[in-house]
Formats: structure tokens, sequence, C-alpha cells
């Protein structure tokens, strides 16, 4: 554009154009005060000529030299040229010299002053051919002419004038040209700011910057240009708006999402990872973030070589992996593959799930024109359903065992039975019966465990809370107990608020689970002579409850394991004393049932503290399972 590009050509031609038109115009005024000027020349020189008529009135032909030589003199000096002339063309006066006799009588000034008095022309003559003013007033009266006398003078040009008339046109031509700049100038200001405002928004457009906006003022192409710019302005912000809207969404649901996802170029970089993803491999993190792994190579920044495989697709030369990081790919159908990873972190071993498939990037055919196939793979958790399985594992185990014990013991002593003489060996048949009788209780006891438990699941079982007496429920506990405790000789302390006067809010049958449990395998697995200690504690919130004993205690890879059905503690899965391994279990759920938890804390050698907390305040009443299970680990433990 001129206006922005180059602005000076158009000032020049602006200040051109305005000169000539202003030298044009000088020009025609001189022309016409030339013109002026001449004429009022000619009406001197017909005043001078008609003052020469009466000074030589009544003396024609016989002029004497002397009465006009001054006024002769007076006119030569100024440049005037006289002649008398008689009307038969006699010279009687030539102040010029070079007139020929009869000369004049043909010129069209003399012509005119004998047919009216005077007349005038303007003509070249001289030697020097200059342009004259030329007037001849007549000599005598119409009846009787005597003569002319003619006059002559050069005509008034400016350019007689050189200093003045280059004075004059350099001030006129100055002036012409100053106006012209400061209106051009002007001009070109008020339109380059506003064209540098519409210059400068086109600029924050492409540079991504929304906010600002022209003022928009009257009609021409400028005024369109901006009004224009302005709408641009709001429907790019709009869609901006809208983009980043739904990046934002999309990036949020990335991120918060609990599974890991990792999204890779077909020149196997990493073009997206989130941050569970991170998290669930074990990654070191870069100091700038997340975002400093996009861009770089699998192989720099994934150190599971199944996991890599699965991300580079075709473009993985490494076999099949296996041992510690994972197991061998499966095939899924439709491009899919899955593949279990082991992830060491310091919280233990997280197991993953893999999932991989190809995926269209449209980004990177436009980058670099390579195929838009790359592959995003899906890592979930499966730690939590590995451990459920492993817990059904053992479940089948320990059951297995637990009831083969006694199943074995049973069977064992009615063999013998049948072949023995009761009537000689009665002693050692008494023996044997009371086996029976054992293991028979010890059936009876786990069958009803896992009857506790059944109802303890159910989702049609209503456990309502009630008002209950602490210490009602202590002294039931210690007549239960009473025979055990005094058989082992184990001191039994209670304190805290068990006054008659402090109630707690609990379903009876499920307190009484949870305590009878506690204390029997306290019992059990306190020496004789050791302390058995209950300690319960009332505030407006929780009812809590510590059972803690002197007893053998519990490893502490151990502690986390020992709510589960069936589990024992090594050296607990031998004794006269041993359990159905179904107490704690049964605890666990049935403080879960009142929307409680419970806590274990166990030293081997110094004995366990068991913690369970009831809350006071009215709370929907939890079924199937306490509310620490996850959903995946319930539907498997009840598929047991």
């Amino acid at each position: 554009m001129i206006l922005s590009s180059r602005p000076y050509r158009l000032l020049i031609a602006g200040v051109l154009i305005v000169v000539l038109t202003c030298w044009a115009s000088f020009w025609l005024i001189t022309r016409e005060q030339q013109r002026l000027h001449n004429e009022e020349l000619t009406r001197q020189l017909l005043t001078e000529a008609r003052m020469i008529r009466e000074s030589i009135r009544g003396q024609w032909p016989d002029v004497p030299a002397g009465s006009i030589a001054g006024l002769v003199h007076t006119l030569q000096r100024d440049g005037v040229h006289i002649a008398l002339v008689g009307a038969d063309g006699t010279r009687f006066l030539d102040s010029t010299g070079t007139l020929e006799p009869g000369e004049l009588l043909g010129t069209p000034e003399v012509r005119g002053a004998l047919l009216d008095s005077s007349g005038t022309d303007q003509r070249d003559w001289g030697p020097d051919h200059r342009a004259h003013v030329m007037v001849a007033v007549r000599v005598g009266s119409d009846d009787s002419t005597h003569g002319v006398v003619w006059l002559s003078r050069p005509v008034w040009t400016i350019t007689e004038h050189p200093t003045a008339y280059g004075r004059l046109l350099g001030i006129g031509g100055g002036i012409a040209a100053l106006v012209t700049l400061i209106l051009v100038g002007f001009y070109l200001r008020l339109h380059r700011r506003v064209l540098g405002r519409v210059v400068e928004t086109a600029r924050n457009l492409s540079a991504g910057d929304l906010a600002t906006e022209l003022d928009v003022s009257g009609a021409d192409e400028l005024a369109v240009l901006s009004s224009s710019l302005n709408a641009l302005r709001e429907r790019l912000a709009w869609q901006v708006e809208t983009i980043d809207r739904q990046r934002q969404m999309l990036q949020a649901l990335i991120d918060q999402s609990h599974e890991g996802i990792i999204v890779t170029r077909a020149d196997g970089c990493i073009a997206l990872i989130n941050p569970s993803a991170i998290r669930l491999l074990n990654l070191p993190l870069p100091a700038a973030g997340g975002s400093r792994l996009v861009g770089r190579q699998v192989e720099h920044c994934i150190p599971q070589r199944g996991l890599r495989r699965l991300l580079l697709g075709g473009n993985s030369n490494e076999p099949d992996p296996g041992g510690q990081t994972g197991g061998p790919s499966k095939s899924k159908g439709r491009g899919q593959e899955e593949i279990e990873l082991r992830v060491e972190t310091r919280a233990g071993t997280v197991h993953l799930l893999a999932r991989a498939s190809a995926l269209v990037l449209v980004e990177s055919e436009k980058a670099s024109g390579a195929p838009p196939l790359g592959r995003v793979a899906v890592l979930t958790d499966i730690t939590e359903l590995q451990h459920t399985i492993q817990v059904r594992t053992d479940f089948v185990a320990n059951a297995s065992h637990e009831l083969r014990t006694p199943l074995s013991t049973i069977r064992a002593a009615a063999e013998t039975l049948l072949t023995m003489d009761l009537r000689t060996e009665t002693e050692q048949a008494l023996e044997f019966l009371e086996k029976v009788d054992r293991q028979s209780a010890r059936l009876q006891q786990m069958v009803a465990d896992l009857l506790d438990l059944s109802r303890l699941e159910s989702p049609t079982e209503q456990f309502e809370p009630e008002a209950l007496e602490p210490c009602r429920v202590v002294m039931e506990l210690q007549n239960r107990f009473a025979e055990a405790l005094e058989r082992k000789r184990l001191e039994w302390q209670v304190d805290g608020d068990v006054d008659d006067n402090v109630t707690i809010r609990a379903n009876p049958r499920l307190l009484r689970l949870v305590l009878d449990n506690l204390v029997d395998n306290a019992i059990k697995f306190t020496e004789p002579e050791g302390r058995i200690h209950l300690h319960m504690t009332r505030t407006d919130e929780l009812a809590v409850f510590q059972v803690s004993d002197s007893g053998c205690g519990i490893p502490e890879e151990e502690q986390q394991r020992v709510f589960e059905r069936f589990y024992q503690v090594q050296r607990s899965r031998s004794g006269p004393e041993r359990g159905t391994g179904l107490g704690l279990s049964i605890v666990r759920h049935a403080v879960g049932a009142m929307g409680g938890s419970v806590q274990l804390e166990s030293k081997v050698g110094e004995g366990t503290r068991v913690t369970v907390s009831i809350p006071q305040k009215r709370r929907p009443t939890v079924k199937g399972g306490p509310p620490e299970e996850s959903s995946i680990a319930r539907s498997h433990r009840k598929s047991l």
C-alpha cells in the first residue's frame, strides 16, 4: 500500500501538483498584471502625447525646438520615443533618428489618429524587435489635419525585473509548497495513525492477542477494514475459546484419569503421557514435569521392554519380554494387544495390565508427511485384582487345609474305633472319641463363623444400632471368658469410660462378635500368666474399644493378611488352641457393617493391640462387606 510502504512518493507528488498549479496561477496573474500595466502605460502615453500637442498648438509646422525640448528630454530619459509627422509624411521631429519618411503614415495608430483624433497599437519594433506600446494623436481639427504626435515605449514585462520576479515566484512557490506539505503531512499522519492501529491489531491477531478492538468511525475503506478485523477478532476469539475449553476438558480428563495413557507417534516418540502413567510405571519425573517426556524416544523413557514393544508396534525389533517386567503379549483382535507388567515401587509390587492399539494422528501427517498411524497404550492398575485373586487362591488352600485336618483326624479316629474291641480297649477308645468330639466342635465353630460372615455380607441384613451400656457389655464379656482366663491364669484389666452413666450406640450382635473374637484371639495367643487389657473410650463422635495382649505378636509382613479368611500366622497353625482363621475376618466385616474402622498394631514377642472405632452419629448401614474394600475385590470375594 502507498500509505504504509511509500508515503514520501505520495507526498512529493502532491507537492509537485500543488506547486505546478500555483505556478500556472502565478503565470496567469502576471500575464493579467502585465496587460493591465501596459494599458496603464498606453493611457499615460496618450496623456503625454496630448500634452505635447497642446504645447505646439498654433505653432505648426514651425515648432520652435526649444519649446518642447525639456519635455522631449524628460520622455526620452524614461525610454519614450517621440516623433512629429506631418499629414504628408514629413518628419518634423524624430527622437529615434531611424524613421523613414512616410513610414508612420501606414501604421495602425497613426491611421486611427487621423481618423479619430487618437490611435494605439502594440507590436514589435526597433532594432531589437521588442514589443512596444505606440500611440498617436492628431494635430489639428477634423477639417484641417496638420499631422500627428507619435509616442512609443517598450511594453512593461515582469521579466525586466528578474530579482523581484524570482523573489515573488520563490515566495509564492514556497508558501504553496509549505501549505501543501502541511496539508498532505496532516492527511498522511491521520491516515497512517488509523492504518497503524489496523496493522498493530492485525499483528496482535497473528500473535494470538484477541483482546484489542479497533474503533470504527466513518465509512471509508479503513473503516470497512477495521470493522472486518473486529468481526474476525470476535470470530477467532469465539473459536479459540471453544477450542481452549475443549482442550482443557480433554486435558483434565486425561490428567485426572486413574488409567495410565501413553500415545506415541509413528517415529517412536512420545506424543502424550499423563501423570497416572508416570506414577504407575514409577518413571523418574524430570525437573520440568511430565511435559519434558513428550517428544522423546520411547526407548529413552520407558524401561519396561514389553511396554516398549507395544508402543512401537511393528517398528520394534525387541523380542517378547518376560521375567520381572512382564510376560508375553496377547493379541485381542482388531489390532489390540495386551500384556501384564510388574513394576517395583517403594510401596511394593504394582501389577499393571497394558492394552495397546493403533491410533490415527492427523497432526503427524500434517507436520512431517509421515504415515499418520501412532500407538496408544492404556495402563490399568490390577494390583488389587491380583491381590483378590491371590486371596481367593489362599482361601481355597487354607480352607482345604483347615477342613482336611479335622476331617482326617475324625476319619482316622473312626477307622481306629471300628477296629478296636471296645470291651477291652475302653480307655483308648475314649481318647479317640475325645479327638472326634474336639475336631467336630472345631468344624462346628468353623461353620458357625462362616455363617456369621455370610450374614455380614448379605445385602438384606439390617444392622440397626441400639443404646448400650458399656459396663454391662464388658461384664458379660468377662463372664463368657472367665473360665478361659482362669485356666491360663491371665490377668484381665478393664478401664476407660465403663461407668454406669455412659451409653453408646452400636448393634449388640455385631459388637458381641467383635469383642468375642478379639478377646478369644488374645487368650489363645497369650502365654499363661500373661495380660489382657480392654480399654474403652467414649466421645461425641466415636466409641473406641482397644483389646491388647502380651502374647507372641504378629510379624509386620503378615499384619495386613491376618484379616483374610482362613489366613493364620504360621506359628498359630499348630497347637491345641489353634483358631479357625476366621476371627479377624469376622471382626473386620462386623466393624465395617457398623460403619467403623479397625486398626492392628503388633510387635513380635511384645504383644498385639487391636483398636475398633464405632461412629456414634447416625450413618447409612454398610452392607455386603467393610467399606475399605473396593468393588472389584468385593465381587471376587463374593465369588468365593
